[in-house]
This record gives C-alpha cells, structure tokens and sequence, in this order.
C-alpha cells in the first residue's frame, strides 16, 4: 500500500464526484441559457479524462510491480464464469427487446419515454453522430470503470474489510462517481456498480464486468437515440449500427 493509493481513493470517492456534478450542471445551464449543446466536446472530454486516469493508475501499478491478476486480469474459466455468461446473455437479450420496443413505438409513446429522462437527455445521443461517439464513450466506461472501480477499488478496500463489504462500499462510490445523474440516478448506478460487483467475483475475472458495462451503455443509448431523434432526419438506429459493423 502506497500513499499513491490513497490519493486515487480520494479522487475517486470525493474529488470525481462534486466535479462531475459541477460540470454536468454548468453543461445544463448552458444548455438552458440558449446555447447549443456540445455533446461531441462533453463524450471527447468525459472519455480523455477516463483514459489518463487509467493511464495513470498502470503507470503506478507497473512501478510498484504489481501483478495485472490483483486488478482482475484473469483467463476466464470455472463455473462461476458459465454462470456469469448465461446471465450477461439474457440480461442483453432483455436490453435489445426494450430497444425495439421503443423502435415500434409511437411517437406519443417516445415522448412520454423520453420526458423520464429529464436533464440527462442533455447528455444523451440525440443524432447518428452523437450515437458513434457514444459507442466510444460507452466502451471506455466499461474498460475504465471496471478496471478502476471492481479491479482497484475492490482490491484496496480487500485490505480493510470482507470482500463483500468492499463489494458495497465501492458500488456506493460507483454510485456517488454518477452523482450529476441526480439522487435517483446515482442510486440506479450504485446498484448497477453493486450487480457489476456480483458479476466479478463470481466470474473471478474482470473480463465479463468490461464487456456487461459496455453493452448495457451501448444498447441504453441506442434505445434513448430512438425516443429523441427526429424521424424526418434521422436514419433508423439500426443502419447506423450496420453501417459501423460493415454489415
């Protein structure tokens, strides 16, 4: 244990929280005071500060030579794996059902979805240009996040306590990290960050919570993507998705 650890704990529980918060809000009010949105600025500036972070914390694992398995970087095997991936399997399956629900939706049915978003709709792809960054931004969320929040976090908090407590203290932080989401959201990602947490230690290995994350953030904003876009401009979702994958 370093005091390099204890100086990513502190950015992580409290400093990320209120600068998140503070941005999302200033990001809002600019919005609401007339000028337009950058989301393409706010996904390039979100997904630059995850990667220096991560950048930073293996520079500091790598000088303190300390094996990539402590930060869960295992070969995926066992029954625990097997499990993990029927679940990972049906849960997305249950995910792309919802988004083509809301394809076959009307267009009172999309407002209606789409006013439960509330400010986070700020956030949220609202063009086909939008939702390319997305998938960037969502597939650095599930690398970094997991790495950080279920390798690190679960890893320093293990020295301290059970490994399910640390299970819950460091989906509080996950939770708390999304705080500019509002009350309701940041309890959503807390327990988001808690099942994320089930998945990796049953799974023992990092890898299946990497590739849970993204999908479910991939899948959530192609679903809000089909309650905000304009049907007069937009092409359905699903050409922009078989455009990227050269289908």
């Amino acid at each position: 244990m370093h005091l390099v650890d204890h100086i990513f704990i502190l950015l992580l529980f409290f400093i990320q929280p209120l600068y998140g918060a503070r941005s999302f809000r200033l990001y809002r009010l600019e919005v609401e005071a007339g000028t337009p949105p950058s989301r393409t600025k706010l996904y390039l500036q979100t997904m630059a500060t995850q990667w220096l972070f991560l950048v930073a914390l293996a520079l500091a694992w790598s000088v303190f030579e300390r094996p990539a398995m402590a930060l869960g970087f295992v070969a995926p095997a066992g029954t625990g794996f097997w499990v993990g991936t029927v679940f990972l399997v049906l849960f997305n399956a249950y995910l792309v059902y919802a988004w083509r629900g809301v394809q076959r939706a009307d267009a009172d049915e999309k407002e209606k979805h789409a006013q439960c978003l509330g400010d986070m709709a700020h956030f949220m792809p609202h063009s086909q240009q939008d939702f390319r960054l997305f998938v960037g931004l969502s597939i650095t969320a599930g690398i970094v996040e997991e790495i950080v929040y279920r390798g690190f976090v679960l890893w320093y908090l293990a020295l301290f306590m059970p490994l399910w407590v640390a299970a819950v203290v460091s989906s509080v932080a996950f939770g708390l990290g999304h705080s500019y989401q509002g009350a309701t959201g940041a309890l959503r990602c807390g327990l988001l960050g808690l099942a994320l947490a089930t998945l990796y230690i049953v799974s023992g290995s990092i890898w299946l919570p990497i590739v849970a994350h993204a999908l479910l953030d991939v899948i959530q904003g192609a679903t809000v993507l089909e309650m905000l876009r304009s049907k007069k401009t937009e092409k359905p979702i699903a050409d922009s998705v078989e455009n990227m994958t050269g289908r």
